[in-house]
């Protein structure tokens, strides 16, 4: 009340601003306070008011003045210190959703502020969005006000811009949207931005408007509004680590309003919109999701699956096939994939056109989720863990698979991986090991490594002993085994991450060394002892993400170090195994290409750019480098998931002898083979194709092949070769240019195991089933899985540990929440 105190009544403007002051409390008043209670307020503040405009203050004294001045603040004072002890006061909470779709993420909180109709107003404001063109500016705007649901009250936006929420000062907004001007794709109004919006209210709430089965997307870790924010409501604990570390202290893990709702809708079955009933009488309904990651990841297999999908239901008379596009879907498309876009179009028009099922583009997918039986689709969405709380089957899609399955295409995920130079071992996609014990590529089923069905959470074997060493690709910790059974886990530091957090190991003498991909440290561990530890300092230089690939330094062994590569730079890392010291060698200075892979060769270590078209020669002794150029005409790279041409990690796997290189491309386009002694590059006439396209999707890989060495070291004369389209395995002898297809066989046991059906798949995927060779589309709707049969109950236990509150009350616990924290507020005020 210092300005009350310290006003010069006698200027005109300070006075009329005390005024207005007056009359905002008195608005506070009529809004929020039972008639009876705002009645007396409002005869105390008019009367304050009044006072002020009928005195004449210029013929006051300086003590007349001062006591009136001490007067008018205590009159405000104690209007004030009752507003502070009212219990009827009310506050207001403004929802600015800016898509009908995802109003399901702020629906059940405003449901429980409008039913607090004595201590809260509720106002929901649909916001304006625009398009964003491929070219980066703003294109057609959006306002989805008439796709709410009729009863949800909307306002108009144009009434309530930023000058005049500041005026409002709400005690608090909820949004939805965490991007402001971070996306690429659309955009909110500029004025509703998250760093506009704090400075007009008392608090921002974000909560966000996708749901998840457990893991978050690195790309949703930081983003503008979490640091604008005054909390975060998020659907489970575990998903805090996700977020970065800056904003964890804001983070609130009490459930998610989609689940409320999706909750409500399945145990009260709204109407059907016109025209649905019919198609769907008699049979069982699939609810069809195409995502947006399903769509970015690989457009061109993206609509080559909405063929085969569309396919598959032609002509059924037991299924109804339910279409639900991703809102976003056309305009990112657009935006991202123009010249994809008539594509999806025309077979958009052709199946509403040919009446093939139901296309759902209504505002809210719960009504679709509460009507369908089956949901069949992308895995990577929040979609699946709505029919996950539904206690509904999850048939996972592969967007690769455009065909049945042929005899022996289950070999694809059999041969997941050689797991040991040597090829003794393998581990199949479903987290079992095989072993040949006569070294002869016929493998017998030895162990499981983990419950899960997938998730391909290891990825190399190394013996010491009696004892089996099993090292993770996906997850944290290693595998100790002996006599078919695993003896000891050995856990890692725990890091929060979803998935690709190493990319192989090695071993040198007593040590295992784990190359980290996503993973901040190299793990070192010492067989001895089975004891763990870490290399510092490496994050960002040895592997790092560029736009959506994550690209990693070569390692090679040489005199008994390890040697790394940056991937961003000519830094080298050497490690001395026995003692795990570090040294750092920068051998170009200035130099902001690193090299993705590395192998020695007698006092030499060979390096390939990460980038670009160099091979490098150096001598760690002298220092000395020697630099190849000069790639055949015509030799280029392309991305093998995005199929877009580019020049990043040309090249991959090596073999050689006295006179030649052996180069096997990684995402370039040519086998090449360079002279020693010339420095020549030429194209090598492998027997391959070199493009790691296959026959079909059940064999689908990134990668062309690989030579198998025994360790570190290579015999050109006794080498072996996977060709991964094919899966198949080659005998090699390169000096007389020889290539013997290795016969690789299973037991009838490791087969079996990978008839898995419906189950726990992985951290990710905690119920349901994939589209694969054992279980096709076709199997599905024939009602023929192969393997574990549906147990909803199964599926409810293992979706319950997704979300706080999921018994449908996350909307009531969150604004409990946000009414608790104001009212402390208020009081600590």
């Amino acid at each position: 009340m210092q300005i009350f105190r310290q006003i010069d009544w006698q200027d005109n403007k300070q006075s009329q601003m005390v005024l207005g002051i007056l009359q905002s409390v008195d608005d506070k008043c009529r809004k929020g306070f039972q008639k009876v209670v705002y009645e007396q307020y409002h005869d105390m503040i008019g009367s304050l008011c009044q006072i002020i405009l009928d005195t004449d203050w210029s013929v006051l004294g300086t003590d007349e003045l001062k006591e009136c001045r001490s007067l008018c603040s205590e009159i405000v004072e104690c209007v004030l210190q009752s507003l502070r002890e009212e219990k009827y006061i009310k506050k207001e909470i403004f929802f600015l959703p800016y898509k009908a779709s995802m109003w399901d993420s702020l629906e059940s909180v405003w449901k429980a502020a409008v039913e607090d109709k004595e201590h809260c107003e509720a106002y929901v404001v649909p916001i304006p969005y625009y398009d964003i063109d491929s070219d980066g500016s703003l294109g057609e705007m959006h306002c989805e006000a008439d796709l709410f649901p009729e009863y949800v009250p909307v306002l108009d936006w144009h009434d309530f811009q930023l000058d005049r929420l500041k005026e409002i000062h709400p005690d608090a907004i909820f949004i939805h949207n965490p991007y402001d001007d971070a996306n690429t794709v659309t955009t909110v109004a500029e004025q509703y931005y998250s760093r506009n919006l704090n400075v007009v209210t008392e608090n921002l709430y974000y909560i966000p408007y996708y749901a998840t089965t457990g893991g978050m997307a690195e790309s949703q870790a930081m983003l503008p509004a979490y640091e604008n924010a005054d909390a975060i409501f998020v659907q489970a604990e575990r998903l805090i680590g996700f977020f970065d570390e800056s904003v964890r202290h804001k983070i609130f893990p009490l459930g998610s309003p989609k689940f409320d709702s999706v909750i409500h809708l399945c145990q009260n079955p709204p109407a059907l919109p016109e025209g649905w009933a019919e198609k769907m009488k008699g049979k069982a309904v699939y609810f069809y999701n195409t995502s947006l990651g399903g769509m970015l990841a690989d457009t061109e297999a993206f609509m080559q699956k909405m063929a085969y999908v569309f396919n598959t239901f032609v002509g059924r008379k037991d299924a109804c096939i339910l279409w639900r596009p991703h809102p976003l879907l056309q305009s990112t498309l657009k935006s991202v994939h123009p010249e994809a876009f008539p594509t999806y179009e025309k077979m958009r028009d052709l199946f509403i056109k040919s009446n093939l099922g139901i296309y759902d583009d209504s505002p809210s997918m719960e009504t679709a989720i509460a009507c369908s039986d089956v949901y069949i689709g992308d895995l990577g969405t929040s979609v699946t863990s709505l029919f996950g709380v539904a206690g509904k089957p999850i048939f996972a899609l592969d967007n690769q698979i455009h065909e049945l399955p042929g005899t022996n295409d289950w070999r694809g995920k059999a041969v997941n991986g050689i797991a040991h130079y040597t090829g003794d071992w393998l581990i199949t996609w479903n987290n079992c090991l095989l072993y040949s014990p006569n070294h002869d590529y016929n493998y017998e089923f030895y162990c499981r490594l983990h419950d899960d069905q997938d998730g391909n959470y290891y990825s190399t074997v190394w013996t010491k002993d009696d004892k089996i060493y099993v090292c993770p690709s996906n997850i944290q910790n290693i595998l100790v085994l002996q006599d078919h059974k695993i003896v000891k886990t050995i856990p890692l530091r725990e890091e929060k991450n979803q998935g690709g957090l190493f990319a192989g190991s090695c071993m040198i003498g007593d040590k295992i060394f784990l190359r980290p991909l996503r993973y901040p440290s190299i793990v070192c561990l010492d067989t001895r002892d089975d004891t763990v530890s870490y290399i510092e300092g490496l994050k960002g230089i040895i592997s790092m993400k560029q736009d959506d690939d994550w690209l990693m330094g070569g390692w090679c062994l040489l005199n008994d170090k390890l040697y790394i590569s940056a991937i961003n730079s000519a830094k080298q890392i050497i490690i001395t195994p026995e003692t795990a010291s570090v040294e750092i060698r920068d051998i170009a200075p200035n130099h902001k290409i690193g090299f993705n892979v590395l192998f020695s060769d007698g006092d030499y270590i060979w390096m390939y750019a990460a980038q670009g078209q160099e091979i490098w020669k150096w001598n760690p002794n002298n220092g000395s480098i020697k630099k190849y150029c000069g790639f055949p005409e015509g030799f280029t790279c392309y991305h093998p998931g995005m199929h877009y041409e580019c020049d990043i990690q040309p090249l991959g796997s090596t073999a050689y002898n006295e006179k030649y290189l052996y180069i096997v491309p990684n995402w370039g386009n040519q086998f090449l083979k360079l002279n020693k002694s010339t420095g020549e590059i030429t194209k090598w006439d492998a027997p391959f194709e070199a493009s790691p396209q296959t026959d079909n999707g059940y064999l689908y890989t990134w990668g062309i092949g690989g030579f198998i060495w025994e360790s570190f070291e290579c015999n050109s004369k006794d080498l072996k070769f996977v060709y991964w389209p094919t899966r198949k395995l080659y005998h090699v002898n390169l000096d007389e240019d020889i290539w013997e297809e290795v016969p690789i066989t299973f037991d009838d046991e490791s087969k079996f195991n990978m008839e898995i059906g419906y189950d726990r798949m992985s951290a990710w995927f905690l119920y349901g089933c994939m589209e694969n060779a054992f279980n096709s589309l076709k199997d599905l709707l024939d009602d023929n899985i192969h393997g574990k049969q549906f147990d909803r109950e199964q599926q409810l236990s293992a979706y319950s540990s997704i979300a706080a509150n999921n018994d449908g009350t996350a909307g009531e616990k969150i604004y409990d929440f946000v009414m608790e924290r104001m009212m402390a507020n208020k009081e600590m005020s």
